[in-house]
């Protein structure tokens, strides 16, 4: 019983590592690329914004007013008298 002891917690451990390396495996014979189960060894992209930020016009916001009237109705008309 002891045997069974020592080695049921090692499985227990040890089965999501190997499920996890052998769903990696499996896509990567698939063809998959960068699917990201486990981390890689490769750079992040990196995004050059001084250009993109060059690039960019910027503009003036224009606020228009409002040209709607809100009308609120007041708290004490007839019907939420009756609803008190």
């Amino acid at each position: 019983m002891n045997f069974f002891n020592e080695y049921a917690l090692l499985v227990a451990v040890a089965l999501p590592v190997v499920t996890i390396v052998g769903l990696q495996a499996f896509l990567l014979v698939g063809g998959e690329r960068g699917t990201g189960l486990l981390p890689g060894f490769n750079r992040y992209p990196s995004i050059d914004v001084g250009h993109a930020a060059a690039a960019v016009e910027l503009k003036p916001v224009v606020c228009e007013p409002a040209t709607i009237m809100i009308a609120i109705a007041p708290s004490n008309d007839e019907v939420e008298r009756l609803a008190a």
